[in-house]
């Protein structure tokens, strides 16, 4: 049985906080390394991870701008989990060491003052290089381009997909259990004008 089979078999007896335990703890002790993004999902596993090790290194992945509200909101979240590794990145790591692949997260970045969005593909190799074990947990790809599988492999890494068993009502259910608070951005909503002019919008993160 290989690595992936063997995890994945466990997998399916465990639900998502016993599954974080089970690779941060048991399985790739100090070799675990989470990419995070400031959506619902995402800040639902860093509460798990948070509180089975608040030491594990968590990658925050954003482009620039950093927007002042979503600054705040990573400062929030890390204060309030007690976070103790936390970085960012940037997503410009392209170079792919031998015998690895490319290794991608995939974010949609908002317009900050109108409705539209246009994807980014975040390349983070160097980053994750020093682990075994990754922990994806940005969430902003479209559910029809996710696999379902919690446990598979890409190049040399183990990749978990914590919530991937998950409905949205079970991160709006979680959110609200934990008392966890939301980004700013996170419901906002918009209303065509088509007499207002149109030019350069910013673009929004989280």
């Amino acid at each position: 049985m290989s690595l992936r089979q063997e995890i994945r078999s466990i997998s399916t007896e465990l639900d998502t906080a016993d599954l974080l335990r089970h690779l941060i703890v048991e399985r790739f002790p100090g070799d675990v390394v989470v990419t995070a993004s400031l959506r619902a999902q995402s800040i639902c596993v860093l509460k798990m991870i948070a509180d089975i090790d608040a030491a594990t290194p968590v990658i925050f992945c954003q482009r620039p701008p950093v927007f002042e509200e979503s600054a705040e909101y990573r400062a929030l979240i890390v204060d309030k989990l007690g976070l103790s590794n936390v970085s960012l990145n940037d997503g410009r790591e392209t170079t792919v060491a031998a015998g690895d692949r490319d290794h991608c997260e995939r974010m949609w970045v908002h317009y900050r003052d109108m409705p539209g969005r246009s994807s980014h593909l975040l390349h983070i190799n160097e980053c994750l290089s020093n682990y075994s074990c990754w922990i994806s947990a940005v969430y902003h790809a479209d559910p029809a381009e996710v696999a379902h599988n919690r446990v598979d492999v890409e190049g040399r890494l183990i990749k978990v997909d914590p919530l991937a068993r998950w409905t949205k009502k079970d991160v709006q259910q979680f959110m609200s259990d934990q008392n966890l608070p939301y980004h700013k951005m996170a419901k906002r909503e918009f209303s065509y004008d088509d007499t207002r002019e149109r030019g350069t919008y910013p673009m929004y993160h989280f």
